[in-house]
């Protein structure tokens, strides 16, 4: 019997430890935290890169803000990125993406959490950024310059 519980007690912690918010490439609808490489598709324009940590209020704020955003922008060249500093293995996984998706100038040239930088993919430059204290419509009005 302590055999089958320590078993289960490795199986658990190890479940929540990979279930951990890691950072991510467009995301899915579903809001899992699995990432999923898209940013390098011939179709996508520009990288909304979320720099986010799960304590911090204002990326609260901005959650609905994208979840809004991803559906106006599903098919129109717009990738949302998530950038996780929450802990040390998100802040690794994030450094990989960067690393992976040609987004480590972005990742370098920016410190803190809770907000969005627009990076055009094309160009390799970023383009603007969108705060948590703008709404909806102003966030595309910015993201409409640059598409």
């Amino acid at each position: 019997m302590k055999k089958l519980i320590s078993t289960l007690v490795v199986a658990m912690s190890f479940l929540l430890i990979t279930n951990v918010s890691v950072a991510q490439c467009d995301d899915h609808d579903d809001d899992t935290k699995h990432a999923k490489s898209s940013c390098n598709d011939a179709t996508s324009k520009i990288a909304a890169i979320k720099f986010h940590a799960d304590y911090c209020g204002a990326c609260k704020k901005l959650d609905p803000k994208i979840t809004e955003l991803k559906s106006t922008y599903k098919d129109q060249g717009v990738v949302f990125v998530q950038f996780d500093f929450t802990n040390s293995e998100s802040k690794e996984k994030t450094k990989e993406l960067a690393s992976t998706e040609g987004l480590e100038s972005v990742l370098n040239s920016y410190k803190g959490t809770g907000y969005i930088v627009l990076y055009d993919l094309k160009n390799k430059k970023v383009v603007g950024k969108l705060k948590n204290s703008q709404n909806v419509a102003e966030m595309e009005k910015t993201i409409n310059t640059y598409l």
